[in-house]
């Protein structure tokens, strides 16, 4: 069961996500501000994280950027009940995959993280052609010297 990661300081739309996550088929894990999402996102293996944007302590811009530094393919979507163009584009540019308003359409959300989920498969699976490619580009040269050199053997 995928874990999701709800960091958010209201308790009424914490708990509200939280059974939302839960009928979907996750599991959710809370956090209350950013300083605490991050202690938990470097506790927990977790397949995703929902935040608010404004909490105390930490705001939830500050602890995107450092969760993206830690773990560059996990999906983040990012929640407000104060959007603005510069917070949507801030959020994005910071990492986030999505930016979603409060109060919070269950559909969309459930659309926005299959998406996520999807980018990340994506990620990954570029990452592992990548290192194929890398192994490939060192073991074809080889390979040719081999037949070149069982070439040689066979008919010098």
């Amino acid at each position: 069961m995928d874990k999701i990661l709800i960091v958010e300081d209201d308790e009424v739309v914490r708990d509200y996500l939280s059974e939302i996550l839960t009928a979907l088929g996750y599991n959710p894990i809370t956090a209350v501000d950013g300083d605490d999402g991050l202690k938990k996102f470097q506790k927990y293996d977790l397949s995703m994280v929902l935040t608010d944007i404004r909490m105390p302590i930490m705001d939830g811009l500050s602890m995107l950027k450092k969760m993206r530094y830690e773990n560059p393919s996990i999906p983040i979507i990012v929640i407000t009940g104060f959007p603005t163009v510069d917070s949507a584009v801030e959020s994005l540019v910071a990492g986030a995959d999505y930016y979603l308003v409060k109060p919070i359409n269950v559909d969309d959300l459930k659309a926005k993280i299959n998406k996520a989920f999807d980018k990340r498969k994506m990620f990954t699976n570029l990452i592992l052609h990548k290192r194929i490619n890398r192994i490939l580009f060192f073991l074809i040269p080889i390979w040719i010297l081999l037949g070149f050199l069982i070439a040689r053997l066979i008919y010098f």
